[in-house]
């Protein structure tokens, strides 16, 4: 019964550490980008290193990163993702996450057409001749 309980404190303890980084000073409202953007000005490159058990909390530390820098942006892309192994750790996480993100200026940064979506697209309209028409009757 005793080892049932320890391993249950074990598991909770275990899934009580993730989640553990929160948004802070407006980074929930950065937009993370899949591809490169068109239309965006580069603003600069950053890379983050932390020890955390999940990926979601290192790609928030890399959020409020982005926004503690001078000129914050408004949009990233994450460019590289590794881990590396923690040495001489005896308790926490064994593996550090290393992000590499180029951080981005969108005018919308919503509405952002990527790399990956092809780019921008040109539409081509005809428009009829209407100059002989009044109230939708042509002549």
């Amino acid at each position: 019964m005793k080892k049932i309980f320890v391993l249950l404190a074990v598991a909770f303890g275990m899934t009580a550490c993730s989640g553990l980084i929160k948004s802070e000073n407006g980074s929930q409202y950065l937009v993370q980008l899949e591809a490169e953007p068109i239309g965006c000005t580069f603003l600069y490159k950053l890379e983050s290193e932390v020890s955390v058990y999940d990926s979601d909390d290192a790609r928030r530390y890399l959020e409020n990163r982005i926004v503690d820098q001078a000129r914050p942006g408004n949009a990233y892309w994450i460019t590289s993702q590794r881990t590396k192994p923690n040495e001489w750790v005896i308790f926490g996480p064994e593996r550090a996450f290393v992000l590499v993100a180029n951080v981005y200026d969108c005018p919308h940064p919503n509405n952002v057409r990527t790399a990956k979506d092809g780019g921008p697209s040109t539409v081509s309209v005809s428009v009829p001749d209407m100059s002989g028409c009044s109230y939708g009757t042509c002549y």
